[in-house]
Protein backbone atom coordinates (compact mmCIF):
# COMPACT_ATOMS: atom_id res chain seq x y z
CA UNK A 1 0.00 0.00 0.00
CA UNK A 2 1.51 3.54 -1.15
CA UNK A 3 1.57 5.81 1.85
CA UNK A 4 -0.32 9.26 1.34
CA UNK A 5 0.42 12.66 2.11
CA UNK A 6 -2.19 14.96 3.54
CA UNK A 7 -2.65 17.70 1.27
CA UNK A 8 -4.45 20.72 2.32
CA UNK A 9 -7.11 21.50 -1.09
CA UNK A 10 -9.30 24.25 -1.11
CA UNK A 11 -12.04 23.47 -4.28
CA UNK A 12 -14.46 25.39 -5.72
CA UNK A 13 -16.90 22.68 -5.76
CA UNK A 14 -20.02 23.01 -8.56
CA UNK A 15 -22.76 25.18 -7.52
CA UNK A 16 -25.21 22.02 -7.56
CA UNK A 17 -22.62 19.90 -5.67
CA UNK A 18 -22.86 22.63 -2.90
CA UNK A 19 -26.85 22.65 -2.58
CA UNK A 20 -27.05 19.16 -1.74
CA UNK A 21 -24.76 19.72 1.08
CA UNK A 22 -25.84 19.91 4.15
CA UNK A 23 -25.27 23.40 5.77
CA UNK A 24 -22.48 21.86 8.39
CA UNK A 25 -20.46 21.15 4.55
CA UNK A 26 -19.86 24.42 4.21
CA UNK A 27 -16.80 24.59 5.69
CA UNK A 28 -13.12 23.13 4.24
CA UNK A 29 -12.64 19.62 3.02
CA UNK A 30 -9.56 18.15 3.48
CA UNK A 31 -8.50 15.90 0.97
CA UNK A 32 -5.38 14.07 -0.10
CA UNK A 33 -4.30 13.96 -3.27
CA UNK A 34 -2.25 11.37 -4.67
CA UNK A 35 -1.10 12.42 -8.40
CA UNK A 36 -2.76 10.51 -11.35
CA UNK A 37 -4.57 7.62 -10.86
CA UNK A 38 -2.93 4.29 -11.29
CA UNK A 39 -4.82 0.74 -11.43
CA UNK A 40 -3.43 -1.82 -8.51
CA UNK A 41 -3.45 1.16 -5.87
CA UNK A 42 -5.09 1.02 -2.47
CA UNK A 43 -7.22 4.38 -2.41
CA UNK A 44 -9.12 5.63 0.79
CA UNK A 45 -11.93 7.50 1.22
CA UNK A 46 -11.41 11.11 0.49
CA UNK A 47 -8.44 10.59 -1.54
CA UNK A 48 -8.38 12.64 -4.62
CA UNK A 49 -6.71 11.49 -8.05
CA UNK A 50 -6.57 13.06 -11.46
CA UNK A 51 -7.60 11.51 -14.88
CA UNK A 52 -6.95 13.13 -17.70
CA UNK A 53 -7.72 16.88 -17.01
CA UNK A 54 -10.43 15.94 -14.82
CA UNK A 55 -10.00 15.49 -10.80
CA UNK A 56 -12.17 12.55 -8.98
CA UNK A 57 -12.49 11.96 -5.19
CA UNK A 58 -12.85 8.14 -3.46
CA UNK A 59 -15.77 7.60 -1.82
CA UNK A 60 -15.17 4.32 -0.61
CA UNK A 61 -12.09 2.66 1.35
CA UNK A 62 -10.19 -0.28 -0.23
CA UNK A 63 -10.87 1.30 -3.76
CA UNK A 64 -8.79 -0.37 -5.78
CA UNK A 65 -8.90 -1.56 -9.66
CA UNK A 66 -12.05 0.92 -10.26
CA UNK A 67 -11.50 3.40 -12.55
CA UNK A 68 -12.74 6.57 -11.46
CA UNK A 69 -14.37 7.43 -15.35
CA UNK A 70 -16.31 5.00 -15.42
CA UNK A 71 -17.64 4.03 -11.57
CA UNK A 72 -19.58 7.12 -10.32
CA UNK A 73 -20.70 4.99 -6.95
CA UNK A 74 -16.85 4.90 -5.84
CA UNK A 75 -15.74 8.51 -7.30
CA UNK A 76 -17.16 11.43 -7.95
CA UNK A 77 -16.20 14.23 -10.28
CA UNK A 78 -15.05 17.34 -8.56
CA UNK A 79 -13.82 18.87 -11.07
CA UNK A 80 -13.16 19.15 -14.93
CA UNK A 81 -11.01 20.81 -17.47
CA UNK A 82 -7.30 21.88 -17.01
CA UNK A 83 -7.70 23.70 -13.22
CA UNK A 84 -4.85 23.68 -11.25
CA UNK A 85 -4.57 22.05 -8.11
CA UNK A 86 -4.01 23.85 -4.58
CA UNK A 87 -1.10 24.13 -2.82
CA UNK A 88 0.39 21.11 -1.00
CA UNK A 89 -1.23 21.86 2.64
CA UNK A 90 1.35 21.44 5.51
CA UNK A 91 1.79 17.58 7.09
CA UNK A 92 0.17 16.44 9.72
CA UNK A 93 1.82 15.18 12.87
CA UNK A 94 2.34 11.73 13.33
CA UNK A 95 -0.24 9.69 15.02
CA UNK A 96 0.22 6.91 17.21
CA UNK A 97 1.53 3.65 16.68
CA UNK A 98 -0.77 0.96 16.62
CA UNK A 99 -0.66 -2.16 19.04
CA UNK A 100 2.05 -4.93 17.75
CA UNK A 101 0.57 -7.48 16.07
CA UNK A 102 0.20 -11.39 16.82
CA UNK A 103 4.01 -13.25 15.73
CA UNK A 104 3.46 -14.80 12.98
CA UNK A 105 4.35 -18.92 12.80
CA UNK A 106 8.29 -19.91 13.37
CA UNK A 107 9.31 -20.34 9.25
CA UNK A 108 10.54 -24.06 8.11
CA UNK A 109 14.06 -24.62 8.39
CA UNK A 110 15.84 -24.52 5.40
CA UNK A 111 17.56 -27.67 4.03
CA UNK A 112 21.50 -28.05 4.82
CA UNK A 113 23.77 -26.53 2.54
CA UNK A 114 25.70 -29.37 -0.02
CA UNK A 115 29.25 -30.53 1.85
CA UNK A 116 32.16 -28.47 0.53
CA UNK A 117 35.08 -29.49 -0.81
CA UNK A 118 37.71 -31.21 1.13
CA UNK A 119 41.10 -28.80 1.61
CA UNK A 120 44.24 -29.54 0.98
CA UNK A 121 46.05 -32.38 2.96
CA UNK A 122 48.39 -30.81 5.85
CA UNK A 123 51.76 -32.08 6.22
CA UNK A 124 51.96 -34.61 9.68
CA UNK A 125 52.98 -33.30 12.60
CA UNK A 126 56.09 -34.14 15.00
CA UNK A 127 55.14 -37.31 17.55
CA UNK A 128 55.04 -35.92 20.54
CA UNK A 129 56.96 -36.97 23.31
CA UNK A 130 56.03 -40.49 25.22
CA UNK A 131 53.47 -39.98 27.88
CA UNK A 132 52.51 -42.75 31.04
CA UNK A 133 50.61 -45.74 29.88
CA UNK A 134 47.76 -46.04 31.99
CA UNK A 135 46.60 -49.42 33.12
CA UNK A 136 43.52 -51.16 31.01
CA UNK A 137 43.28 -54.23 32.98
CA UNK A 138 41.75 -55.13 36.41
CA UNK A 139 44.65 -55.66 38.90
CA UNK A 140 44.07 -59.40 40.39
CA UNK A 141 44.84 -60.07 44.29
CA UNK A 142 45.20 -63.42 45.80
CA UNK A 143 45.43 -63.47 48.94
CA UNK A 144 45.81 -66.94 50.75
CA UNK A 145 45.44 -67.14 55.01
CA UNK A 146 45.97 -70.54 56.85
CA UNK A 147 45.84 -71.58 53.15
CA UNK A 148 45.88 -76.18 53.24
CA UNK A 149 49.20 -77.67 52.93
CA UNK A 150 49.31 -80.27 50.94
CA UNK A 151 52.60 -82.35 50.72
CA UNK A 152 54.55 -79.42 52.37
CA UNK A 153 53.46 -77.18 49.63
CA UNK A 154 51.16 -73.82 49.16
CA UNK A 155 49.95 -72.86 45.91
CA UNK A 156 50.46 -68.79 45.87
CA UNK A 157 49.25 -68.57 42.37
CA UNK A 158 48.00 -70.45 39.61
CA UNK A 159 47.31 -68.94 36.01
CA UNK A 160 47.13 -69.91 32.21
CA UNK A 161 46.73 -67.73 29.47
CA UNK A 162 48.73 -64.23 29.50
CA UNK A 163 49.59 -61.34 32.33
CA UNK A 164 51.51 -59.97 34.46
CA UNK A 165 53.13 -60.67 38.33
CA UNK A 166 53.83 -56.93 39.94
CA UNK A 167 54.45 -58.08 43.56
CA UNK A 168 54.77 -61.07 45.61
CA UNK A 169 54.36 -60.69 49.78
CA UNK A 170 54.56 -63.65 51.91
CA UNK A 171 54.47 -64.47 55.99
CA UNK A 172 54.69 -67.03 58.29
CA UNK A 173 55.03 -68.73 61.36
CA UNK A 174 56.87 -71.72 63.00
CA UNK A 175 56.51 -72.90 66.57
CA UNK A 176 57.96 -75.83 67.21
CA UNK A 177 59.79 -75.51 71.10
CA UNK A 178 63.30 -75.54 69.16
CA UNK A 179 63.46 -72.24 67.79
CA UNK A 180 67.67 -73.50 66.84
CA UNK A 181 66.27 -75.87 64.14
CA UNK A 182 63.30 -73.72 62.46
CA UNK A 183 65.20 -71.39 60.23
CA UNK A 184 62.13 -70.71 57.84
CA UNK A 185 64.22 -68.41 55.75
CA UNK A 186 66.72 -71.18 54.54
CA UNK A 187 64.36 -73.99 55.32
CA UNK A 188 61.63 -72.77 52.94
CA UNK A 189 61.48 -73.04 48.85
CA UNK A 190 59.89 -70.78 46.47
CA UNK A 191 59.33 -72.29 43.19
CA UNK A 192 58.35 -69.99 39.89
CA UNK A 193 57.22 -71.86 36.96
CA UNK A 194 57.09 -69.01 34.07
CA UNK A 195 55.34 -70.38 30.75
CA UNK A 196 56.82 -74.05 31.43
CA UNK A 197 60.43 -72.44 33.09
CA UNK A 198 61.26 -73.48 36.53
CA UNK A 199 63.07 -71.08 38.82
CA UNK A 200 63.56 -71.94 42.41
CA UNK A 201 65.50 -71.18 45.83
CA UNK A 202 65.35 -70.17 49.86
CA UNK A 203 62.56 -67.91 50.37
CA UNK A 204 65.14 -66.01 52.55
CA UNK A 205 67.19 -65.30 49.00
CA UNK A 206 64.14 -64.06 47.06
CA UNK A 207 63.23 -61.69 49.75
CA UNK A 208 66.51 -61.21 51.08
CA UNK A 209 65.62 -62.11 54.52
CA UNK A 210 68.32 -60.65 56.27
CA UNK A 211 68.36 -62.72 59.44
CA UNK A 212 70.20 -66.17 59.62
CA UNK A 213 70.16 -68.54 62.55
CA UNK A 214 72.63 -68.08 65.06
CA UNK A 215 72.71 -69.37 68.59
CA UNK A 216 74.38 -66.62 70.95
CA UNK A 217 70.84 -65.39 71.88
CA UNK A 218 70.92 -62.69 69.83
CA UNK A 219 67.45 -61.84 67.34
CA UNK A 220 68.76 -62.58 63.84
CA UNK A 221 67.35 -59.78 62.31
CA UNK A 222 66.73 -56.70 64.28
CA UNK A 223 66.32 -53.85 61.89
CA UNK A 224 63.54 -53.81 59.82
CA UNK A 225 63.00 -51.38 56.73
CA UNK A 226 61.07 -50.51 53.58
CA UNK A 227 61.72 -49.57 50.22
CA UNK A 228 59.88 -48.97 46.99
CA UNK A 229 61.20 -52.64 45.97
CA UNK A 230 62.04 -54.85 48.94
CA UNK A 231 60.45 -54.83 52.36
CA UNK A 232 61.55 -56.95 55.64
CA UNK A 233 58.57 -56.41 57.57
CA UNK A 234 58.47 -59.28 60.29
CA UNK A 235 61.95 -61.22 61.18
CA UNK A 236 62.31 -60.69 64.93
CA UNK A 237 62.75 -64.81 66.29
CA UNK A 238 66.22 -65.64 67.41
CA UNK A 239 66.33 -68.49 64.65
CA UNK A 240 64.26 -66.35 61.82
CA UNK A 241 61.12 -68.48 62.99
CA UNK A 242 58.79 -65.73 62.64
CA UNK A 243 59.54 -63.90 59.00
CA UNK A 244 57.29 -61.09 56.67
CA UNK A 245 58.56 -59.06 53.75
CA UNK A 246 57.49 -58.58 50.17
CA UNK A 247 58.78 -57.92 47.17
CA UNK A 248 58.18 -56.31 43.98
CA UNK A 249 58.74 -58.16 40.81
CA UNK A 250 57.82 -58.12 37.33
CA UNK A 251 57.24 -61.21 35.65
CA UNK A 252 55.56 -61.72 32.55
CA UNK A 253 54.14 -64.65 31.05
CA UNK A 254 52.64 -65.38 28.13
CA UNK A 255 50.79 -69.07 28.65
CA UNK A 256 50.86 -69.63 31.73
CA UNK A 257 52.35 -68.74 35.76
CA UNK A 258 52.67 -70.98 39.05
CA UNK A 259 54.16 -69.92 42.47
CA UNK A 260 54.44 -72.19 44.95
CA UNK A 261 56.41 -72.38 48.43
CA UNK A 262 57.77 -75.68 50.02
CA UNK A 263 57.37 -75.52 54.54
CA UNK A 264 59.45 -77.41 56.68
CA UNK A 265 57.72 -80.63 57.26
CA UNK A 266 56.99 -79.95 60.82
CA UNK A 267 55.86 -76.64 60.04
CA UNK A 268 52.47 -76.01 62.60
CA UNK A 269 52.03 -72.16 61.90
CA UNK A 270 50.04 -70.09 60.05
CA UNK A 271 51.31 -68.84 56.28
CA UNK A 272 49.96 -65.70 54.44
CA UNK A 273 50.59 -64.70 51.48
CA UNK A 274 49.38 -61.63 48.56
CA UNK A 275 50.12 -62.44 45.13
CA UNK A 276 49.55 -59.00 42.60
CA UNK A 277 48.76 -59.47 38.97
CA UNK A 278 47.42 -58.05 35.93
CA UNK A 279 45.72 -60.76 33.91
CA UNK A 280 45.81 -60.48 30.14
CA UNK A 281 47.91 -58.71 27.51
CA UNK A 282 49.53 -55.30 28.75
CA UNK A 283 49.11 -52.07 26.82
CA UNK A 284 51.47 -51.04 24.14
CA UNK A 285 54.06 -49.33 26.22
CA UNK A 286 52.92 -50.07 29.26
CA UNK A 287 56.13 -52.53 29.88
CA UNK A 288 59.62 -51.98 28.03
CA UNK A 289 59.87 -54.64 24.88
CA UNK A 290 63.44 -55.39 26.97
CA UNK A 291 61.57 -56.80 30.02
CA UNK A 292 59.39 -59.16 27.69
CA UNK A 293 61.05 -62.81 29.13
CA UNK A 294 61.51 -63.33 32.55
CA UNK A 295 65.05 -64.87 34.21
CA UNK A 296 66.35 -65.63 37.31
CA UNK A 297 69.86 -67.09 38.55
CA UNK A 298 70.58 -68.25 42.10
CA UNK A 299 74.14 -69.07 44.18
CA UNK A 300 71.61 -69.81 47.44
CA UNK A 301 73.89 -68.62 50.31
CA UNK A 302 72.24 -71.53 52.52
CA UNK A 303 73.35 -74.32 50.74
CA UNK A 304 76.31 -73.27 49.13
CA UNK A 305 80.47 -72.62 50.81
CA UNK A 306 83.02 -70.97 48.71
CA UNK A 307 86.91 -71.09 48.18
CA UNK A 308 89.10 -68.46 48.87
CA UNK A 309 90.02 -66.51 45.10
CA UNK A 310 87.05 -68.67 43.55
CA UNK A 311 85.18 -66.85 40.72
CA UNK A 312 81.61 -67.02 41.04
CA UNK A 313 79.06 -66.46 38.44
CA UNK A 314 76.19 -63.92 39.46
CA UNK A 315 75.06 -63.98 35.52
CA UNK A 316 76.55 -66.31 32.97
CA UNK A 317 76.95 -64.77 29.44
CA UNK A 318 73.75 -63.82 28.13
CA UNK A 319 73.15 -63.26 24.41
CA UNK A 320 70.81 -60.55 22.76
CA UNK A 321 68.88 -57.91 23.69
CA UNK A 322 67.53 -57.54 27.34
CA UNK A 323 67.79 -55.59 30.56
CA UNK A 324 69.15 -55.90 33.89
CA UNK A 325 66.75 -55.43 37.04
CA UNK A 326 68.33 -56.57 40.36
CA UNK A 327 71.45 -58.27 42.34
CA UNK A 328 70.89 -59.71 45.85
CA UNK A 329 74.31 -60.84 47.52
CA UNK A 330 74.83 -62.41 51.10
CA UNK A 331 77.74 -63.45 52.61
CA UNK A 332 79.69 -64.79 56.20
CA UNK A 333 82.82 -65.72 57.57
CA UNK A 334 83.44 -67.17 60.93
CA UNK A 335 85.96 -65.65 63.68
CA UNK A 336 86.03 -62.22 61.04
CA UNK A 337 85.77 -59.10 62.67
CA UNK A 338 84.93 -56.96 59.20
CA UNK A 339 84.02 -58.51 55.92
CA UNK A 340 87.27 -57.88 53.88
CA UNK A 341 85.91 -60.26 51.28
CA UNK A 342 84.14 -57.12 50.31
CA UNK A 343 87.04 -54.91 48.44
CA UNK A 344 86.70 -57.44 45.57
CA UNK A 345 85.44 -55.70 42.46
CA UNK A 346 82.38 -56.98 40.95
CA UNK A 347 82.42 -57.15 37.12
CA UNK A 348 79.60 -56.45 34.95
CA UNK A 349 80.22 -57.24 31.16
CA UNK A 350 78.10 -55.30 28.92
CA UNK A 351 77.84 -55.87 24.82
CA UNK A 352 81.38 -56.62 25.31
CA UNK A 353 82.16 -53.48 27.36
CA UNK A 354 83.54 -54.69 31.14
CA UNK A 355 82.55 -52.61 34.21
CA UNK A 356 84.93 -52.75 37.26
CA UNK A 357 83.41 -51.51 40.46
CA UNK A 358 85.55 -50.31 42.86
CA UNK A 359 84.79 -52.74 45.45
CA UNK A 360 81.17 -54.77 46.32
CA UNK A 361 80.09 -52.54 49.34
CA UNK A 362 80.56 -49.72 47.04
CA UNK A 363 78.96 -51.35 44.55
CA UNK A 364 75.79 -51.49 46.74
CA UNK A 365 76.23 -47.54 47.63
CA UNK A 366 78.14 -48.25 51.29
CA UNK A 367 81.88 -47.26 51.93
CA UNK A 368 83.43 -49.10 55.25
CA UNK A 369 81.29 -52.15 54.83
CA UNK A 370 78.11 -49.39 56.03
CA UNK A 371 79.43 -50.88 60.00
CA UNK A 372 78.34 -47.32 60.48
CA UNK A 373 75.47 -46.76 59.05
CA UNK A 374 73.03 -49.33 56.89
CA UNK A 375 72.39 -46.41 54.00
CA UNK A 376 69.29 -47.93 52.18
CA UNK A 377 67.29 -46.56 49.23
CA UNK A 378 65.20 -47.57 46.51
CA UNK A 379 68.03 -48.08 44.23
CA UNK A 380 70.50 -50.05 46.48
CA UNK A 381 71.40 -50.68 49.82
CA UNK A 382 72.74 -52.94 52.94
CA UNK A 383 70.12 -55.04 54.58
CA UNK A 384 71.79 -56.41 57.17
CA UNK A 385 75.63 -55.97 58.89
CA UNK A 386 75.98 -58.20 62.00
CA UNK A 387 78.84 -59.30 64.08
CA UNK A 388 77.11 -62.68 65.93
CA UNK A 389 78.83 -63.88 69.68
CA UNK A 390 80.04 -67.17 70.67
CA UNK A 391 79.61 -69.17 70.13
CA UNK A 392 78.75 -68.50 66.42
CA UNK A 393 81.50 -65.43 65.84
CA UNK A 394 80.26 -64.99 62.42
CA UNK A 395 80.17 -61.92 60.70
CA UNK A 396 77.18 -61.46 58.05
CA UNK A 397 76.84 -59.14 55.39
CA UNK A 398 73.88 -58.25 53.40
CA UNK A 399 72.90 -56.35 50.45
CA UNK A 400 70.91 -55.32 47.31
CA UNK A 401 70.92 -53.37 43.97
CA UNK A 402 67.94 -52.40 41.79
CA UNK A 403 68.48 -51.17 38.35
CA UNK A 404 65.09 -49.91 37.91
CA UNK A 405 66.02 -46.24 38.34
CA UNK A 406 69.13 -46.51 35.98
CA UNK A 407 68.06 -49.01 33.55
CA UNK A 408 71.10 -51.17 32.53
CA UNK A 409 69.78 -52.19 29.17
CA UNK A 410 71.87 -54.30 26.81
CA UNK A 411 72.00 -54.83 23.42
CA UNK A 412 74.14 -57.98 22.23
CA UNK A 413 75.15 -59.73 25.68
CA UNK A 414 75.18 -59.24 29.66
CA UNK A 415 77.52 -61.01 32.18
CA UNK A 416 78.63 -60.47 36.09
CA UNK A 417 81.13 -62.57 37.98
CA UNK A 418 82.38 -61.90 41.63
CA UNK A 419 86.14 -63.27 43.28
CA UNK A 420 86.52 -64.54 46.54
CA UNK A 421 90.16 -63.22 47.40
CA UNK A 422 91.48 -60.08 49.34
CA UNK A 423 95.59 -60.22 50.19
CA UNK A 424 95.96 -60.23 53.55
CA UNK A 425 92.59 -61.09 54.57
CA UNK A 426 90.33 -64.11 55.26
CA UNK A 427 87.92 -64.75 52.36
CA UNK A 428 84.05 -65.46 52.74
CA UNK A 429 83.19 -68.62 53.80
CA UNK A 430 79.58 -68.67 52.39
CA UNK A 431 78.32 -66.70 49.60
CA UNK A 432 74.78 -66.21 47.89
CA UNK A 433 73.70 -64.21 44.95
CA UNK A 434 70.42 -63.85 42.85
CA UNK A 435 70.04 -61.74 39.48
CA UNK A 436 67.20 -60.93 37.86
CA UNK A 437 67.51 -60.02 34.26
CA UNK A 438 64.89 -60.02 31.15
CA UNK A 439 65.48 -60.58 27.60
CA UNK A 440 63.56 -59.27 24.44
CA UNK A 441 63.01 -62.60 23.20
Amino acid sequence: MIRRLALSVTLMLPLALVHALPASAQTRTYVAYLGSYSAGTVYNLNDMVSLGNDFYISLVTDNVDNSPATNASRWALVGAGSGVAGAIGVTGATGPMGPQGPVGPAGTAGSAGATGAQGPTGATGAAGAAGDVSETRTLMVVALKSPPIVNNKVTLLSATGAGNVERIQFAMTYNDGAPTAANLGAQTIITIVVDGKTYSCTLGMFLLWNGYATSDGVAATSDLFLTKYLGITNATSQSNEVIGGYRRIYIKYTSSINISVTVPSALNGPVYSQVEYYPGVAPVGRYPATRNVFHMVVNDWASSTIAENQVLTVIPTVSGPGELESIYFVSSAPGQVEPYWLEMNPTITLDGTVFIYGGTEDFFGNQFYGDQFHGRTDEYGIARYYKSNPPDNTTYWTAYRYFRESPMVFNTSLGMIWQNAYTGNGPATKVGTLAVYYTTN
